[in-house]
């Protein structure tokens, strides 16, 4: 389906659009990404792929970026940890707003093929189970990053209501939270993991956790995450959002403790509860893509660390 084809990947320089053109490439696809605020990943230099610098809340930017292409998979967001989102609320709703419709305008015009949204598990509500796709809009996302929820619930609207009017083929697909090599190496941006991370690279003591270290999250292999959005595309473009899950969750102190037993030192453990600690659980279902999909993540969180881990180690000036 890609060998040949023109794909735009936006927000291909961070974690999962990374992962992805690598697939993308090896598939034999021509690849076009955008250049923002990150670095191109040394891993994606003099690969052939095409970087376009601009900015995607730029419509006539989107138009450039869109010209020529078979497939769109729309990864960029403005985001960030808990620490961001609940900081910086309008800067985080407004421009998310602005690149998706200009986004999903310009490969309107373009007649774009297909086109893929990167949705989020912070689109759920605070529900102690464990979340199938309805389960979204049963209640409102939890205060601390209302904002980034309320921005992807809206980009989700907005390609469900591009395919119903203008018969666009869209996926859509919610990953759980993601991790791996090429997160963010600044603690405020990166995503919890990988702050974690560079926490006990640093070899911080006491290691300082936000909140009170119980809430449960599920983690995903950005590898895994960007398989799962090309099958995506490739089979399930019909406006309908599916989540891409791996099965593997465990709570944020348990985590915690992995990672500071790979990084061999003991420091410390206390909770900072004047923090936000965020949902209690979130825990996706993955039948519906194993259904529609065919997917299944293959990366256990044990290959998954030692594989982000070691990235961390050899691109971290403290490492």
């Amino acid at each position: 389906m890609y060998a040949g084809r023109n794909v735009l990947v936006t927000g291909g320089t961070g974690m999962i659009g990374s992962h992805l053109i690598e697939h993308l490439l090896e598939r034999g696809a021509k690849v076009r990404s955008i250049v923002h605020n990150r670095k191109i990943p040394n891993e994606l230099k003099n690969k052939g792929v095409d970087f376009l610098e601009g900015d995607l809340a730029d419509s006539e930017f989107c138009d450039k970026a869109t010209k020529g292409m078979d497939f769109v998979f729309h990864l960029a967001a403005f985001t960030g940890g808990l620490g961001r989102t609940s900081i910086h609320p309008a800067s985080t709703l407004t421009p998310n707003l602005i690149m998706d419709g200009n986004i999903l305008e310009s490969s309107r015009k373009e007649n774009i093929e297909r086109f893929l949204y990167a949705s989020c598990t912070c689109v759920y509500p605070n529900i102690e189970r464990d979340l199938t796709e309805d389960d979204a809009w049963t209640g409102s996302p939890p205060a601390v990053h209302a904002s980034y929820s309320w921005s992807k619930r809206m980009g989700e609207m907005q390609s469900i209501a591009y395919h119903k009017e203008y018969g666009m083929k869209v996926a859509i697909v919610r990953p759980s939270n993601s991790y791996g090599p090429r997160d963010s190496l600044d603690p405020q941006t990166a995503h919890a993991l990988g702050a974690l991370i560079i926490k006990a690279l640093r070899k911080m003591n006491p290691f300082v956790i936000w909140g009170d270290g119980r809430p449960i999250r599920e983690y995903i292999y950005a590898g895994d995450a960007a398989e799962g959005m090309l099958s995506a595309m490739e089979k399930y473009c019909v406006g309908d959002p599916i989540n891409l899950a791996s099965g593997e969750y465990l709570s944020i102190e348990e985590l915690a403790r992995k990672i500071i037993s790979l990084c061999n030192y003991k420091p410390e453990l206390t909770f900072d509860k004047t923090k936000p600690s965020g949902q209690l659980r979130r825990v996706l279902l993955n039948d519906k893509a194993e259904n529609k999909i065919g997917f299944k993540a293959k990366t256990t969180i044990e290959e998954g660390l030692a594989k982000t881990l070691k990235w961390y180690q050899e691109n971290s000036q403290s490492g």
